[in-house]
């Protein structure tokens, strides 16, 4: 079997290792253009990750912080959010599970370690499905035959478009971002928890490594300039008694995803298949996902036997789902707004409500209010404090009725998020109302 992987970054490079692993036989192509930079930043992640990363590479938390300087995350502190404008804590459930705080850039250079591939610098021009393969043409009219290909590319161009003229791109125009100010800052006392708080304009993320942290303003560009957003990002650094660094990059993203990602030959992964605000550290869990789905159906399908339409269906309806629920929930975060009075969170606010206006999302939005009921009953606080695995078994446990999660997020998400920005409040808002609705 040949199969080729294209991208050189993290997403890539996770498919690559992937590959390697599962199928050592195969000849794997590894393909990527030099010359397109990466993003790079500090990332976090959702305990998916460091469960993948041993599973493929044998790599715990010791080896990936002293190669490095990642951190170990158990979950992220909310700071100004919702109602009652109070901290509070997503813990990752049951207590035993971590994510990772890291450079990403580094860490694909831990990753490469472990990939066992033929290595090709060049610029991917077509991708063209055939009946038994795939061919790939290149920038100086060269071609590859490959069984299949995982397409990590990054970004297409039409995720840009308000109104893309691609059918297959669908714009989750529910989540209110779409730009990021990332500055580079001294390390942290505290790297056990990404922090994130509500500010004018947005919020602000900090990212914990060993060496220093990756800290960003995400914002809404069409309502908030650079100029005003750097204006507060140096007035919270101030009040936060850090010393104001450079503009170490400025990243816009479109919340996106297609409507396919896989054509029986195919697979678009990362954030050339979808993107959703890094809220909840949920983009290398959908490359974790998407990867593993490919190597399923590499597994269960022969390379010269031609796709099963039907099934074909189904392995995109299975993305689809999990791509939308998890920005359902991320827009969720917002329906209670912030401490901040401010056109952001009063676009922000109704995130969900705009969300439910759309048919596609409709029965989607019906589970999660099955996922609400059930975050309700459930004490969340309670749950975001508790740190020892025998008490989450003793106490936490007993109390869980849902065993499948919504798109990423367990009952138990629901639970420490709804109580911690006041969604279960005495008004008892449904979903699609807003604090301010």
């Amino acid at each position: 079997m040949k199969i080729a992987v294209l991208g050189g970054g993290t997403a890539g490079f996770i498919a690559a290792a992937h590959i390697t692993r599962y199928f050592p036989k195969a000849e794997l192509w590894h393909i990527y253009d030099s010359r397109i930079p990466t993003i790079g930043v500090g990332e976090g992640t959702t305990p998916r990750f460091p469960l993948w990363l041993d599973e493929v590479t044998g790599i715990g938390p010791d080896e990936l912080q002293a190669r490095c300087g990642a951190t170990v995350k158990l979950g992220s502190h909310y700071e100004g959010w919702g109602l009652r404008s109070t901290d509070f804590v997503n813990r990752f459930q049951p207590p035993r599970l971590f994510g990772y705080h890291f450079d990403a850039g580094r860490v694909t250079g831990v990753i490469a370690d472990h990939v066992q591939a033929k290595q090709l610098d060049a610029r991917v021009e077509t991708l063209e499905t055939q009946p038994g393969g795939v061919t790939i043409g290149f920038e100086d009219g060269s071609q590859l035959d490959c069984d299949y290909v995982l397409d990590a590319r990054g970004f297409p161009a039409g995720a840009w478009a308000q109104a893309p003229e691609d059918p297959e791109i669908i714009r989750m125009d529910w989540i209110p971002t779409g730009r990021a100010m990332v500055r580079r800052l001294p390390p942290s006392t505290e790297t056990s928890m990404s922090r994130l708080i509500a500010r004018p304009h947005g919020w602000v993320f900090q990212i914990p490594l060993r060496d220093w942290t990756s800290c960003g303003y995400v914002f809404n560009p069409s309502l908030s300039s650079d100029e005003d957003v750097l204006a507060d990002f140096d007035a919270f650094l101030e009040d936060e008694q850090v010393e104001p660094t450079e503009i170490r990059v400025r990243v816009s993203f479109p919340n996106f995803m297609r409507r396919s990602w896989f054509d029986g030959r195919v697979f678009t992964i990362g954030n050339a298949a979808s993107f959703v605000e890094p809220l909840e550290a949920t983009a290398i869990g959908a490359t974790i996902m998407q990867v593993r789905n490919a190597q399923r159906w590499m597994e269960e399908n022969h390379p010269q036997s031609a796709p099963d339409l039907g099934a074909v269906d189904h392995a995109n309806q299975t993305m689809r789902s999990y791509v939308l629920r998890n920005s359902l929930f991320i827009a969720w975060h917002y329906a209670c707004g912030s401490r901040w009075d401010s056109p952001f969170w009063n676009l922000a606010a109704r995130s969900l409500e705009r969300a439910s206006k759309h048919e596609y999302l409709t029965g989607h939005v019906d589970a999660m209010t099955d996922f609400l009921d059930v975050g309700r009953d459930l004490p969340g606080a309670q749950i975001g404090t508790c740190a020892e695995q025998d008490r989450w078994e003793r106490e936490i446990l007993p109390k869980l009725t849902k065993f499948i999660p919504f798109g990423n997020f367990s009952e138990l998400n629901f639970a420490q998020v709804g109580h911690g920005i006041g969604y279960y409040g005495a008004n008892k808002m449904s979903v699609g109302e807003s604090a301010n609705g």
